[in-house]
This record gives structure tokens, sequence and C-alpha cells, in this order.
């Protein structure tokens, strides 16, 4: 039926855009746009001067468009060209145009805060952009994920549960301790809701929600971007602390009807998968054993491939259709893409159609309108848990060696239990897991957004715009009766919808004046208002009436889930350029917001300034260089927060006749004021050997101060903890660009960049009676991300084995019996064994054409950093990781100490060693630390051009064979050199993490991620 539906809107759709009205007085207008060898330039945009007319290049340069029988002005267009402005005359039926590199790279139009368009030469602050093409040839189920190694000091770490999982994106580090630390994504200038739901918050474990840019179509993005610091993001007020992506998305063009197809399917299979030992079976102690759960039995036949059988040759297609046409009066582009994304996991899929419909017209010379509207239907079916707790990965990976595990693929008896291959309280058969328990979202989201602009004047230009995103999820969860850990009698099942409602207002005015001849001033000012809404509704039945039987009608024990919330924002703000002879210019801005979440007066203020100069405009430098630029900047911005901290709360509960009610346990926070950051940044632009090589390095220095921290209460004050405003915390770094063109000929081209980025984290401090504080949840079962004060954002804490005063390692001396010695003692309490932010990140990209052969690669590396990995502890507990086979027979004498100082003398095994260490389900983290350093061949794409011919109806065609996460070369080894132990490497993706909270750094149960090998096909009409 969704099918059927979404067919007609599409076909509806495109009636639309053919049936548009054309103008009859206005004429034809061919012609072709060249570059400086004389090929033809595709993707150039041409304009008719002083309207919203215009169309693009097809692959060979040529276009088409309608302008007025009278003589005439076009605007032509590229990225790396220089503009230019050609008269045609009413005789005039064909026209050429030659563009001219523009070496400085600068001279185009880019999207800053609130849409505001700028010159890129004119900004004073860094900022870096990607073209829409260089998401769409290798894709991924949230395209976010593809920014990765593309934008110089962006991180990017993808959730653990699957297609869909939502992804974490951080500008420049982390900076908020409560909040969150992702990236405001903003779509056409307004902002979109990003928020992610239920996210793991500690290595127990969970199912991860997904995040909203997943939902944007990768195929309607024309440019990206990315606006890095406070000075760039500032005036989109609270959520840009984090830095803003700024997504610009395609519009229609007047004078023809183009249409592209953009088709790919690629196979998906585990990028990396833990090694195990295929020598030893199940037991204990050496001995066989039917009913252990290790395998550290005698020598027996392993089964070496159960793991990698487990999961499948994941299929998943990805494709898009958009048109575009219009008149000089109205202009169409509508779109319609679907992506069926299968997981590497059994049952586990992603199904999304989106539609999306842009409408935009010149009423008048003075009066234009754009309107937008974008629908989503998602399915997410059979999401994997991640985590400690019995979830798939870690009960695939608990299967002793010698236990043949398509034996059990029959997963219950003739009576519904359960078959497992020994008794546990906690973990069972991961086919009963598969197909005995369910965890589905759906999804439908509607993004609408409308605005007007008017010129008063030709330097004077007033604009309202309205946004309105709402998404509803539903989201169901069952456990079949029998199921560890979850299931009530009969079974549990869990059915909840969760509705967002976010709107967006503002009216902004424009405008810019010559100032005599040497200067100019640009200027905007305006206001607006945000309001969101949030509710949940549902319940959680534990237990059923009638067994399996999934509706909450037939549950036992009925609990309400249930939740609300609504914020407003209200701001102003200006800004104000003002520049000598297009080489000096002075920024500034201002915002001041009022926001519900905040006490009386609800109000914070937030200035920015910044300043730059071209250099090679202002004084005459060599002639190597081409062009130069410095700038600087200093900029604040505010942060408020979630709703409801101000007041006491009461949560209703069932029971007794007539329920209870009871005071939540977090005292009101009183006094609370808005999180500040401010940041100074320092940047030099250069271009070389007439734009052939160019240097964009930025340095910068942010501080942020009034975090919220929650502080535990004595409970002789009737609450448990108290939130308060307290802490500071540095970001300092280093961005760099360099961008090269090695070679460029009439058959051969080649473009590189190398993005690298070194961020330096301090929590400076926190409050005197917190010194150390977990992020998210509490201290875990292997290690903890932590704040603490003189450390840095994201310092992990665990056990350690313990050292005396000399730095030896201490063992546990025999006993009265001779027994128990030679074992290593643990530390009393937790120690830091790293953190989980790489020191520096870098991204090689590289693009070439060589005739009708097209090309690109990236080699993306992240350096330092560590995360600790609950998976392997449990390998080690069990026997099954290939580490465990050295010294199983004994003989293992550790160099160390006992408590009293004597030197070691007692021998050990392996079990003996690693049962201790890893502690089971709670392991000495220290030993299973690694260091994240890696460096892959992130993606890579090799594409031939289709010859078409001029008459033929298909235009342009491209074939290309892509693949991502091709390969490593090179990833990390564990942190500690275990004595008598070979080294032991990365064996996981640290890519991928528990969720994309701020809980990070700890593996424990992950999914894999996956290897993509596929072909891409891309048809324009």
């Amino acid at each position: 039926m969704e099918k059927s539906v979404l067919r007609l809107l599409l076909a509806f759709l495109v009636a639309v855009i053919f049936v548009l009205p054309s103008n009859a007085q206005d004429r034809q207008i061919t012609g072709k746009v060249i570059d400086e060898n004389r090929a033809g330039l595709p993707g150039a945009n041409v304009l008719v001067k002083g309207t919203t007319r215009g169309t693009t290049t097809d692959a060979d340069g040529s276009f088409t468009i309608s302008v007025p029988p009278t003589e005439t002005f076009l605007t032509v267009s590229s990225v790396g060209y220089t503009p230019k402005e050609v008269s045609v005359t009413a005789s005039m039926t064909t026209v050429e145009v030659s563009l001219d590199p523009d070496v400085r790279n600068l001279g185009e139009v880019v999207v800053t805060a609130l849409g505001i368009e700028r010159s890129a030469k004119s900004l004073t602050y860094a900022t870096q952009k990607i073209d829409g093409k260089q998401l769409t040839d290798v894709r991924d189920a949230n395209f976010v994920n593809t920014l990765s190694g593309k934008v110089a000091g962006l991180v990017v770490t993808q959730g653990a549960s699957g297609p869909g999982s939502a992804t974490r994106v951080v500008l420049r580090g982390n900076r908020s301790i409560s909040g969150s630390n992702n990236a405001l994504f903003v779509v056409d200038g307004v902002p979109i809701d990003n928020t992610v739901q239920g996210q793991v918050g500690s290595d127990f474990g969970g199912t991860n929600g997904s995040d909203g840019a997943a939902n944007i179509n990768p195929d309607d993005i024309e440019s990206m971007n990315v606006l890095k610091g406070a000075a760039a993001s500032a005036l989109y007020g609270s959520r840009a602390a984090n830095g803003v992506i700024m997504i610009t998305t395609k519009r229609g063009s007047a004078g023809r009807v183009t249409a592209n197809i953009n088709s790919g399917v690629v196979i998906e299979t585990p990028f990396v998968l833990p090694k195990f030992q295929n020598t030893y079976g199940q037991g204990n102690g050496g001995t066989a054993s039917a009913t252990a759960s290790g395998s550290w039995g005698g020598v027996a036949t392993a089964y070496p491939d159960n793991v990698k059988d487990f999961f499948r040759n994941a299929l998943s297609t990805n494709n898009s259709f958009g048109v575009s046409a219009g008149t000089d009066k109205v202009t169409t582009y509508a779109s319609y893409a679907y992506n069926n994304n299968q997981g590497i996991i059994p049952n586990n899929d992603l199904s999304r159609h989106t539609l999306n419909l842009r409408i935009g017209t010149q009423l008048s010379k003075r009066f234009s309108t754009d309107a937008k509207i974008t629908y989503t239907n998602q399915v997410i079916n059979n999401k994997p848990r991640s985590g400690e707790e019995s979830a798939i990965i870690m009960n695939l990976y608990k299967v002793p060696r010698n236990v043949d595990l398509n034996t059990y693929k029959n997963y219950e008896d003739a009576n519904g239990e359960p078959t497992y291959w020994t008794t546990s309280s906690i973990y069972m058969n991961p086919y009963w897991t598969l197909n005995k328990t369910r965890d589905s979202e759906k999804r439908n989201r509607t993004i609408v957004l409308g605005s007007a602009k008017y010129n008063l004047t030709d330097w004077l230009n007033v604009q309202g715009r309205i946004s309105f995103d709402r998404y509803d999820d539903r989201v169901t969860r069952s456990w079949a009766n029998r199921t560890l850990l979850f299931a009530g009698p009969g079974g549990s099942y869990q059915d909840y919808s969760v509705a967002i409602v976010e709107r967006n207002m503002d009216v902004i005015v424009s405008g810019n004046n010559n100032v005599g001849s040497n200067f100019a001033l640009t200027y905007n000012f305006g206001a607006g208002q945000t309001y969101k809404r949030y509710s949940q509704v549902g319940a959680n039945a534990n237990g059923l009436l009638v067994p399996n039987k999934f509706d909450l009608s037939f549950a036992t024990a009925l609990t309400q889930i249930a939740g609300f919330s609504e914020k407003e924002l209200h701001y102003v703000f200006g800004t104000a350029s003002f520049s000598y002879k297009d080489f000096f210019t002075v920024d500034a801005a201002a915002r001041n917001d009022w926001s519900s979440t905040l006490p009386k007066p609800y109000s914070y203020f937030y200035p920015s300034f910044g300043a730059n100069i071209v250099l090679s405009d202002a004084f005459q430098l060599p002639a190597v260089i081409s062009f130069a630029k410095l700038r600087g900047s200093w900029a604040q911005v505010g942060n408020d927060t979630d709703p409801y901290q101000l007041s006491q709360t009461y949560s209703f509960t069932q029971g007794g006749t007539g329920g209870f009610i009871y005071r939540d346990p977090t005292q009101p926070a009183t006094n609370l004021k808005p999180e500040i950051s401010s940041s100074t940044e320092f940047g030099l632009d250069l271009r070389l050997f007439n734009g052939r090589f160019g240097v964009d390095v930025t340095y910068y220095n942010s501080n942020t101060v009034n975090q919220l921290l929650r502080l535990s209460l004595a409970p002789a004050s009737g609450f448990s903890d108290q939130f308060i405003n307290a802490g500071k915390i540095n970001n300092k770094g280093v961005e760099l660009s360099l961008t090269a063109k090695p070679l460029k000929s009439d058959n051969f081209n080649w473009d590189m960049t190398l993005n690298f980025a070194r961020n330096k984290n301090t929590v400076v401090k926190l409050d005197p009676n917190i010194k150390i504080s977990p992020l998210s949840g509490g201290f875990g079962r292997t290690a903890t991300p932590v704040v603490s004060e003189g450390g840095s954002y994201g310092d992990l804490y665990a056990q350690r084995w313990a050292v005396d005063e000399q730095g030896r390692y201490i063992v546990t001396a025999p006993d009265a019996e001779g027994k128990n010695g030679g074992k290593p003692v643990a530390t009393t309490d937790n120690q830091y064994i790293g953190n989980f932010n790489p020191k520096f990140t870098a991204g090689f990209n590289n693009s070439f054409k060589y005739k009708r052969f097209v090309g690109s690669f990236l080699i993306d590396g992240r350096f330092g950093g560590v995360m600790t990995s609950g998976t392997q502890a449990n390998l080690a507990s069990d026997g099954t990781g290939d580490f465990t086979t050295e010294h199983r027979e004994g003989g293992w004498i550790l160099p160390g100490v006992t408590s009293t100082g004597e030197a070691n003398n007692t021998p050990i095994n392996a079990e003996t060693f690693w049962t201790t260490v890893s502690g089971g389900r709670y392991s000495w983290g220290e030993f299973f630390t690694y260091s994240t350093t890696n460096v892959r061949l992130r993606e890579i794409s090799l594409g031939y051009e289709i010859p078409t011919g001029d008459k033929f109806f298909i235009k342009d065609a491209r074939l290309s064979l892509i693949a991502r996460n091709l390969f490593f070369f090179y990833r990390g080894y564990a942190t500690m050199d275990i004595p008598g132990i070979a080294k032991r490497q990365l064996p996981f993706d640290p890519d991928v993490n528990l969720g994309s909270s701020n809980f990070q750094g700890v593996e424990y149960g992950n999914l894999p991620s996956t290897r993509t090998i596929g072909l891409n096909l891309k048809l324009g009409f």
C-alpha cells in the first residue's frame, strides 16, 4: 500500500513539472561553456541577469535557456573559475562562453550562517566546502558516515546497531559534559532536528535510536559548507556551539527539462572480526567438558568458520531520480530516492523512501519565493543490541570453539525451550536471539520550508522564512517467552510512539552600500523564534497472558511509557561587514537569545568580531604567490539547557487504589547560567604557482564555561543529586588543508587534497566538590570515560595491574597450601589508561580523469587515542581468543614481586592468568585496551563515461566500480605488552562505538563495521 501511494505521489510531481507554463514571448538560446583548454565545462551555472531564471551545463558544457526577446545579459559561473557576464543581442541564437580559472579559488559565493551568501574571499573565519558530487559516488545508509577524512577537524563515529544507527559528528573537539557535542545540521538556511534518541550510555548495552541527519538524501545536495568555529556559526546561537554543517540543496532551472538517475548496488561483509583460536575445545583445566561455558579443555576439532558464517553477505541498493524544469517565472526540482540496505545480521534491514519537491518563483522583478517539502518514510527491522548484556554479538562470540553452530540453527526443542550447549542465566543461542527477539522502528518525517524575499531597493531587501519539521517514530520491541534477562512469563512486549515537532521562523533585512569608490558596507539584521515539542506515549508489557502474543492487550503487568517537554527560544541578531578596496574586511556580529529553559530574565548575549586582509591585493608579492590572505576572529556562542531543570518535577506510577505520585530525586537547579563558549582563531590562505598549489591553515583556541554537572547530595537533603553550573574546558588546535593539481593536460587531470587536524583538550577545572565525573552512565564493567580536573575530556579509567613503588608488577604470594600464587593483583581503584580521542586526524583525497576514465580514492587516518574492549575480555575469559593459546600447559612465571617485595617464582598457566584479569563480565580494563591508530583505504571509485552521442536521449552516462573500507594500511596494538605474550593487534574497527552519546571509547559486543564493494550507474537526460 505504501509503495503504491509513493508511486502515485511521484507521478503527480513529475506531471506538475512537465505542465509548467512557458512564456511564449521568450526565445531559446543555446550555448556552450568552455574552460581555458576549450574543453566543455559541465555543471556551470548560467543565469539571466536580474532574474532567478537559470540553468546548468550538461556533461559537455552545453546549455539551453529562455531569454527575453530584447538584448539581455547572462552571468556564467563555475566553482574554481572567475564568473563572466556576456551580452546576448536580439539577433543571437547561440553563444560560447570561455571561463578563466580563478587562481585564488576564492571568488565563489559560499553560504554562511542563516543562509546568508558571501564571497569566500571576504570571510574572516575558517570554512570548508564539499561539492555534492563527493557524496553520491560511494554511498552509505547514513550519508554522514561518508564525511570521514573530507573535512579537516571533523571526527565521525558510527553507532553499533547496523543500518540506521546514529552517527556522532564532532568539530574541533568535545566541549560539553552533559549536553550534545554533535555539530548542527542546517538545510537551506534553516536548522533541522538531529536529535539522537535512546543512545547506549554504558557498556551494559542496549539499542541505539536513529538520528535526523541520516534522512537527508545526498543526491539532493548541491553543496555543503562546514562552519567550524564560533565566529562562523554564532548567528545560529545555542545549537551551533559545536559548529554547523550547512547544506544547500538543488533547485530547478529554467529553459529545459533535465533529469538524473543515480543507481547503485553493493555487497557488504564484515570488515574486521576478532581472531579466534582453533586448537582447544570446550572444558576447564585442560579437560573436556560438555557443560563448560569456555574453551579451556583439551585439543579438539574446532569449527573455525562459526562466527564468519553467521554473518551474511548483505545486499544494499540505492536508487535516486531527480528532475528539474522551469520558466522565467517558476522553477521546479523534484526527486525520489529509495534505499534498501541489508545488515550483515540476518533479518536486519533498512528501507527508506524520500520524496522532495522544491518550487521557486520570480513573481516580479522585486518579489520571489521559495518553497520546499520533503517526506521520508523509513523502516528499520530487527536492530541488533550491543553491549555486555545478552545481545546477539556476545551470544555469538560465546560459542565454544568445538561446537558446530550449524547444529543449533534449530534454536528450540519440541517444548519450545531454547537449545544451548550449556547452562547460563545470561547468554543464549544466537539463533534464538535472531529469530525470537525483535526491535523495529518506523519513521514518518515531513519537513516544510517556505520563504519570501522582496527587494525594497537595488541595495536593500527583506526576507521572511518559516520551517516546520515533524517526525513520528513508532518503536516496537518483543522478547519471546523464555528469553533470558528480558522476557517476563509468556514473553515481553514494548510499544511506544515518539513525536517531535520543531518550528523555526525568522525575518532578515539585508543590505549593501558603497561608500565612495573605496568602501563597501554589507549588513544583516533580524529576529526569529524556535519552538520544539517532544512527546512520547506507549507501554511496556512485562509478561503476556497468551505466550508470545505480542499485543499490549494481553499484558499481565502493564507499565506506562510517557514523556513530554516544550521549549521556546526567541532571538535578535545583527551583522555588519565593512571592506576597503575589496582587500581589507572587518566583521562584527551580535545575537541575544531568550530561552524558556533559563531563569528570568531568560536572556544571554554573545558577540563576535573578525578581520582579514588579502595580502596579494594589498601588496606586490612574488609572482609565485597567486593569492594570500590573513584572517582572525574572536567570538562567543551561548548554549541553554534541557527543559524543566528549574522546577521540581513529579512522576506518577500505578499501584494501590489510585496510583502513587512521587517527587523526582534530582533537586531543581538554582541560578542556572547559559553555557558559554569563547573562541579565537587565526588563519592563512595561500595559492601558489598560478593556483596549482594551495595552503589553508588555521589555529584556534576555545574555552567553554558554565558546564552543567550533576552533583551528588547527602541523603538527608531529600535528594540524590542536583545540577549545577561549573567547569571550564579548553580546546586548542591546528587545521591544515593542502590542495594541489599535480598533473593537468588535455587528456589527464589529477587533483588532490590533504586534510590534517590536531586538537588538544584540557579540563581546566570542574568544581570544588567535583574533581572527576563520568560521562553519560556511571562507572562501567571495563573502562569508563570521564572528565577529571587537570585531565582531558574522554580520559578512560579502569582497573590496572598493581605495581609497587619501584614500578614492578605485583603478583599473589602462594597460600599456606602453596596454591594461588603468581597471579596478577589488581589496583584497588580505577586509574587512567588513556583517552578515546585521536591526537590528530588526516584524510588524503584524490580525484583524476584520463580521457573517459574517472576515478577517486580517499586514504583516511586517525592517530593516537585508545579504546577498551569488553569483547576481548570475554574471549580471554572463555579461552576462545587466539592470544589464549600460549602457556596452556603452564610454566608461565610472570616477572613481578609479591606485596612484600619477594621475586615471583610461581608458575601459572594461561587459563589462570586470563580468567583472573578478565574477571568474566567485569574486566581489568588495562589488559584489553588498544591503540586506535589506524590508516585505511576509506573509499575508492573507478568509472567510465559511456559515449552516448548528441542525438541520443541519454546525454551522459557513467558506470563505476566502488568500494568502502577496503583494507587497513596500518592498525594499532594493545597498549600493554604482557610479558610472555605476542603483541595483540587492534581486533575491531574504532570507527564504531557503542552509541553516539558522550559515552565513547568502549567496545563491547559491537556489531562489526562493513566492507562495501559494488557498482554505481549515473545517467543524465
